[in-house]
């Protein structure tokens, strides 16, 4: 065997055992590799979550608070992709009992999470989860496309998880101009989930009717969501 056939010969072996190596590296990456665990699925799973809401409206605004209890409560099968059907309960306060709201559903597939709300779904989050990505979260339904993104947190919300650990999703980010403002984020962390909602909309009169009142905020919503409990109902 001459020279140059015998280094072709190792090149070639070279470049199947990298092949390898390259095959078995992509086969030992799982969902959570990849940002899965950012909203855990498990039934009986469940998080509680203090909130406070302001219902913005011409004559003033209402404020109330309660508490949210998520609780995963049972799946079904659609089309061999797993549904988890979401239960939410709310009371007013720790010494209530809890009462049912409304059930939403969670889908995840190997590139995103999407929630239905009020039979509507909504792409939550997309996998991998990287601050380089972003997605229309409205792709699933019939609305008008809306980007969300992601945004690393400097500041971890949960002391038990590390700040690299949390990813803020912004949905929009429209600071306050003449006709309202519309700021919308939530954080989740690895490992528990949805963190902490924050969602400020306000609507201002730019009518001529207005009157005196132009620029007055005529409707809208704030609403703060924030974790306090995460367990497993048995």
């Amino acid at each position: 065997m001459n020279h140059s056939r015998a280094v072709g010969l190792l090149f070639i072996a070279l470049l199947y055992v990298l092949g390898i190596n390259a095959c078995n590296e992509s086969k030992d990456i799982s969902l959570d590799d990849l940002g899965s665990d950012y909203y855990p699925l498990e039934i009986g799973r469940y998080s509680i979550y203090d909130v406070e809401e302001i219902r913005y409206l011409i004559a003033g605004f209402d404020t109330s608070t309660y508490q949210l209890r998520e609780i995963i409560i049972d799946t079904l099968q659609n089309q061999n992709q797993t549904i988890y059907i979401l239960r939410r309960e709310i009371r007013t306060n720790a010494s209530q009992r809890w009462e049912s709201d409304s059930l939403w559903t969670v889908t995840k597939t190997n590139t995103y999470l999407s929630i239905t709300e009020n039979s509507i779904p909504f792409i939550k989050l997309t996998f991998p989860v990287n601050t380089s990505r972003e997605w229309d979260g409205n792709s699933l339904n019939a609305r008008s496309s809306l980007i969300y993104y992601y945004q690393p947190l400097t500041e971890a919300l949960l002391d038990t998880i590390a700040s690299e650990d949390h990813v803020r999703v912004i949905i929009e980010d429209i600071e306050e101009n003449i006709t309202g403002v519309d700021l919308r984020s939530e954080v989740y962390a690895k490992g528990i989930g949805l963190v902490q909602k924050d969602y400020l909309t306000q609507e201002r009169c730019t009518a001529s009717d207005c009157g005196s009142d132009l620029g007055e905020v005529i409707g809208g919503r704030s609403l703060k969501q924030t974790l306090i409990e995460i367990g497993y109902e048995e």
